[in-house]
């Protein structure tokens, strides 16, 4: 197994919650020892309680979005770059595979940029380790795009992670002279995605998608749980555990 197979795979099921929650708890029930077994068991629901409830998932996404959309008079873009995220395998009403949901909202807002600057488009995104022989994301993604209504002037089908967006996309547009772009992508994932960008020695003016209603006023909804708020607080904690891999893995 890769180390980037150990980021994607490995360490979002085995170091992000729930799992660390529900291992707390399996030891918590095979403890022979009181004090131990009440203490994984705090540990065990504590943690799933936290990470569950929109309190928690709103304050590590506020750290995160911290780019918001950027008005398009202010930027001197030569394109825009969206960001694959993933496709979803096999979907039956589709006849094959197609981008999941955080694909299309990405693809749907630079198909919207696009009409109203009439800049191009490269669409990044390839294929996971292990499944050699799909159809490149990147071209599921041009697929998306004309029934937006545009279409994608250069595919970048190679990358598995956010680091290879960057590196190969700006190879890619550096060879016909384009060194600035607006960078499509959700708002959680924006900080990591422009430094990667930034490294690859392009200038970016970010584009986010998919804020988590920045403006929201805590209630006490926000402290009962729900699987959505756990879900953003997955996404979170992996953004943030991904830009530290980065440093360690590319940027050291």
């Amino acid at each position: 197994m890769t180390q980037d197979d150990l980021l994607h795979i490995v360490l979002p099921y085995f170091a992000l919650p729930p799992l660390p929650s529900i291992v707390f708890l399996f030891i918590a029930l095979l403890s022979q020892r009181p004090r131990t077994r009440m203490f994984f068991l705090v540990l065990g629901l504590g943690t799933l309680y936290l990470t569950s409830i929109p309190a928690t998932s709103n304050w590590l996404m506020g750290r995160l979005e911290v780019y918001p959309p950027v008005s398009l008079d202010k930027s001197a873009a030569e394109a825009i770059v969206v960001l694959g995220a993933d496709r979803r395998r096999n979907a039956p009403e589709y006849g094959g595979d197609t981008m999941n949901r955080l694909g299309l909202e990405r693809l749907r807002y630079a198909a919207k940029l696009a009409k109203m600057t009439g800049l191009p488009i490269l669409a990044s995104g390839g294929v996971e380790s292990g499944h050699e022989g799909e159809v490149q994301e990147a071209e599921l993604m041009n697929a998306i795009l004309k029934e937006f209504g545009v279409e994608a002037n250069w595919l970048e089908g190679k990358s598995q992670n956010t680091y290879e967006n960057a590196v190969f996309s700006s190879q890619m547009l550096k060879g016909v002279g384009i060194g600035e772009i607006l960078l499509v992508t959700h708002a959680w994932h924006m900080p990591r995605a422009i430094e990667a960008f930034e490294r690859a020695g392009m200038r970016v003016t970010p584009e986010p998608t998919g804020l988590m209603n920045p403006n929201h006023k805590t209630d006490f909804q926000d402290f009962l749980p729900s699987a959505s708020a756990l879900q953003s607080t997955f996404w979170a904690l992996h953004e943030m555990l991904g830009r530290w891999w980065y440093h360690y893995r590319y940027y050291g």
